[in-house]
This record gives C-alpha cells, sequence and structure tokens, in this order.
C-alpha cells in the first residue's frame, strides 16, 4: 500500500471524523469495560500504580512532575504518596502547571524527586533527548516512571513517531544515565489479539462497538490469565532510578 508522504496524517484524520474522542482523566485509570482500548489501558492503570508505590517514599517537600499531561490522572496516588504535583503540557490552556515539552521543558535542572511520562515519548521526535531532559530536571536519585506502547495503532496527537520492545525502552533508560530497577508488561500474546481485534472494530463501529468491545475485553482478561506471554505485550512501563551524573556523551 502506498503511503502519501506529504500527508501522512489524512488518512488517520479522515477515520476520526465525526467520531467524538474521550481523553479525560478517569478513563485512563479506570477504563470503562465498553471501551474499545480497556484491556490495555486497565493493565496500563495498575502497572504505573504499582510502579508509584514501589518508588521511594517522598521526602519533606518532594515534588512530583507529570510530563505531557495537564490533568495528572494519577494526582491522587501521588498525593497519597507525600508529593507535591505539578503538570507539563504543550500549552497552559488545559490548566497545566507548565508549557512545554517532553525534549525541552525549560525547568530548571535537579528541581523534582519524580517524573512520570506515561504514553508520552512515542509521540517525541526525539525520545532519547526526551528522557536526557527528564534526567536533567530530576534530583539526584530521583525516580522516573515511564511508559510506552509496543502494539498500537497510529495516533497522531499531534504526531506518532515510534514504538518500543522491553529491551528497548530499558536501553532508552540506561542511555540517558538512568538506572532501570522494574519493568511491567502490560499484557501478554493473548490479551494483545484481542486489543487488536478491538482497535479494528472501533475502526468500523466506532462507539457503535461497545457491546462488542466489552465481550472481548472479558474475554481477553480471561485468557490472558490463563495462557500469560510475556514476549508480545502491547505495553511496557519502566520504573528508573538516577544516577549521580548523566553518561558522557558519545
Amino acid at each position: 500500500m502506498r503511503l502519501s508522504i506529504s500527508n501522512l496524517q489524512g488518512r488517520f484524520q479522515a477515520a476520526q471524523a465525526g467520531k467524538q474522542s474521550r481523553h479525560l482523566p478517569l478513563d485512563r485509570v479506570e477504563p470503562s469495560l465498553f471501551q474499545y482500548d480497556y484491556l490495555s489501558l486497565r493493565r496500563l492503570s495498575d502497572d504505573v500504580r504499582q510502579l508509584i508505590i514501589e518508588s521511594p517514599p517522598a521526602g519533606p517537600g518532594a515534588t512530583a512532575l507529570d510530563v505531557g499531561s495537564d490533568k495528572c490522572p494519577y494526582r491522587v496516588l501521588l498525593e497519597s504518596r507525600g508529593y507535591k504535583v505539578e503538570t507539563l503540557d504543550l500549552t497552559l490552556d488545559g490548566g497545566a502547571d507548565h508549557a512545554g515539552t517532553a525534549e525541552s521543558t525549560g525547568l530548571p535542572s535537579e528541581s523534582f524527586d519524580l517524573v512520570l511520562c506515561t504514553q508520552v515519548i512515542e509521540h517525541c521526535m526525539n525520545p532519547w533527548r526526551a528522557l536526557a531532559e527528564a534526567f536533567r530536571i530530576l534530583k539526584p536519585s530521583g525516580s522516573l516512571i515511564v511508559s510506552a506502547p509496543h502494539v498500537w495503532f497510529y495516533h497522531p496527537h499531534p504526531t506518532d513517531h515510534w514504538r518500543f520492545t522491553q529491551e528497548g525502552l530499558v536501553q532508552l533508560c540506561r542511555d540517558a544515565g538512568f538506572e532501570p530497577t522494574v519493568l511491567l508488561s502490560q499484557g501478554g500474546s493473548v490479551l494483545t489479539l484481542f486489543q487488536v481485534v478491538n482497535f479494528l472494530t472501533y475502526g468500523v463501529l466506532g462507539r457503535l462497538g461497545a457491546p462488542l468491545y466489552a465481550t472481548a475485553n472479558v474475554l481477553g482478561a480471561f485468557a490472558d490469565r490463563v495462557a500469560p506471554n510475556e514476549l508480545f505485550c502491547t505495553n511496557f512501563a519502566c520504573l528508573a532510578r538516577r544516577g549521580p551524573a548523566a553518561p558522557a556523551p558519545s
């Protein structure tokens, strides 16, 4: 199939025309069984929560930054862990505390104790620079929680450049100077199969396919528990620790 290099987003925009998008924070952390992306989001939400819990306890005055989110769907959990939460998004229009990008936050060096960057680096033109920036703004021994898709449809919001394997996400962290400590996979081969089926169904039916998504979600979640397989996953999430100094440029 020949693609138009000059209009790579054209087919996506045409396919999305007339479909109501949902980008509410609650839909990410508590997705409905009737959502087409429930299988991946449910696992992602559970695993990000787990990584927040496994991150070092917040000390007095500790601050967490959610990169690429103006609402921070994990705010309540972060605050319960003792963090003051700040957010960074492309603009301040949605209520973010800071405007910037993952590659260039414009924030002071060594000013945060935890950086949360979920489902963002695939949209970065340079994910290596994004993690180097996270390293820069973290205090020594600070924590990074980063997640990224392995199997996902093209979704330019505003652009979409990358997919990551488990090995690739770990290496990306190491290249920036981080020490990865925990890696979690979201779903296995069977769950990924059902998630792809929901993607395809959504492409045809949109929100009208909700009963079919719910059926696939129940079957997919059950089958994934019966036959787990970590080699073909929808997504990966990693907890990494900032070392004392960034690696020398190669």
